[in-house]
C-alpha cells in the first residue's frame, strides 16, 4: 500500500478520535450535564448512571485511540526518538506535540480519576439496614466527589480543546 496512502489513513483516525473525545466531552459538560437539573433528581440520578457508564468507556476508546494512532504516525514519520530530542522539542512543531502530549496525559490521569476513583463513590448503594446519619454522611461525600468529577469534566472539555488547536498548528508547521 502507497505510504502517503497509510499516513493519510493514520491521520484521519486520528482526527475522527481527537473529534469525538472533544466533541463527547464538551457534549457532555456544557450541555447535557447542565440539563439534568431539569428533570427529577431519581431520573436525573438514573439517566447518569447509565450515561456515565458509556460515556467513560467512549472517552477510554478515544484516549486509547488517539494514543494508539498518535504513535502510529511518530513511528511512520520516523519522529518516535526525536521527541527526546531536545532540538526537536524547541522546533515549533516539536513544541505543539509536546503540549499535545502533556495534556494527554493529564487527561489519562483525570479519566483515571474519575472512572476509578471519584464515579464509585459517587454511584452509592445504600443498604436496606442503612441509618439516617450514614445516609446523611453518604449523600454529603457524594456531593463533594460529584462536584470534583465535575471539574474535571470541565478540565477535560477544555484541555482538548487546546490539544486539538494544538493539532492544528502542528498541520501548519507548529507553534510560532
Amino acid at each position: 500500500m502507497n505510504s502517503l496512502l497509510i499516513l493519510k489513513i493514520l491521520v484521519t483516525f486520528h482526527v475522527t478520535f481527537a473529534a469525538l473525545f472533544v466533541g463527547g466531552n464538551v457534549f457532555m459538560d456544557f450541555l447535557l450535564s447542565p440539563r439534568l437539573d431539569l428533570i427529577p433528581p431519581g431520573q436525573a440520578a438514573r439517566l447518569g448512571e447509565k450515561l456515565g457508564n458509556d460515556f467513560a468507556i467512549f472517552n477510554w476508546v478515544c484516549l486509547i485511540g488517539i494514543m494508539v494512532s498518535g504513535m502510529l504516525i511518530m513511528w511512520r514519520n520516523g519522529l518516535e526518538q526525536s521527541v527526546f530530542d531536545l532540538e526537536f522539542i524547541q522546533s515549533p512543531y516539536g513544541a505543539a506535540l509536546l503540549v499535545k502530549e502533556i495534556i494527554w496525559s493529564t487527561l489519562i490521569f483525570t479519566g483515571a480519576a474519575m472512572t476509578f476513583y471519584l464515579r464509585p463513590r459517587v454511584i452509592v448503594k445504600l443498604p436496606y439496614d442503612a441509618s439516617r446519619e450514614s445516609i446523611e454522611s453518604d449523600r454529603e461525600a457524594t456531593l463533594n466527589y460529584s462536584k470534583w468529577m465535575r471539574w474535571m469534566a470541565r478540565y477535560n472539555g477544555i484541555a482538548a480543546v487546546i490539544a486539538l488547536i494544538c493539532g492544528v498548528f502542528m498541520a501548519k508547521g507548529g507553534l510560532w
